[in-house]
């Protein structure tokens, strides 16, 4: 691959990024119907056919939008679970750390609020599923590194990533009910120790 394709590439990547941010910020304030490819171009001081260079029209723009934010949310989770050396406050982290990154990304949350199926139970339905088959893995190791330590039970590693995830999966629909919030937040705190209990070995 020649130095100049490598640096058109990296532009194109740069400016979607930029197109993403400011469709994020767009569709958490109008919503998905009432924002149009104009409103963005106008923002990005482009034309709306220089839009369509880089997603195919609005639905595409906004999942790329969508996912584009939950691959964030997953890596960042991802990356301050690995830098916790005990594997019990390793999990704790990894369940508080994905409630509070979403309460604290206010227009992610914003379109979560408005389009609750963002989060489905169904597989079938999902339309992300391969962004939350990566976050099932950050699960998936936390649970293999607390069996291999001797820390959690020896328990069925894949039954139990799918019945984790299913009840984060849960409690984030809730989180969709803005005066719900405050409730999910005790009941994920005190699941999260009812559930250790559980893991935790003697």
């Amino acid at each position: 691959m020649s130095q100049k394709f490598k640096s058109l590439k990296n532009d194109k990547e740069t400016k979607l990024q930029d197109i993403l941010q400011v469709a994020l910020k767009m569709f958490a304030r109008y919503g998905y119907k009432k924002t149009t490819i104009e409103d963005i171009a106008q923002e990005m001081g482009m034309t709306k056919s220089n839009i369509y260079f880089y997603v195919a029209n609005k639905k595409d723009l906004y999942e790329k939008t969508v996912g584009n934010e939950l691959i964030q949310w997953r890596d960042t989770i991802g990356r301050e679970v690995e830098q916790v050396e005990d594997i019990v406050e390793k999990f704790r982290i990894m369940v508080s750390r994905a409630f509070e990154y979403l309460f604290s990304h206010k227009d992610l949350h914003t379109i979560v609020v408005n389009d609750p199926g963002i989060f489905t139970l169904s597989r079938d339905q999902d339309r992300f599923l391969e962004i939350n088959l990566g976050a099932m893995q950050v699960i998936r190791m936390v649970l293999q590194q607390g069996v291999s330590q001797g820390r959690f039970y020896p328990v069925d590693i894949d039954v139990t990533t799918d019945l984790l995830f299913s009840i984060y999966i849960m409690f984030l629909i809730k989180t969709s009910v803005a005066s719900e919030i405050q409730s999910v937040s005790r009941m994920v705190e005190a699941g999260t120790e009812l559930i250790l209990r559980g893991l935790c070995a003697p």
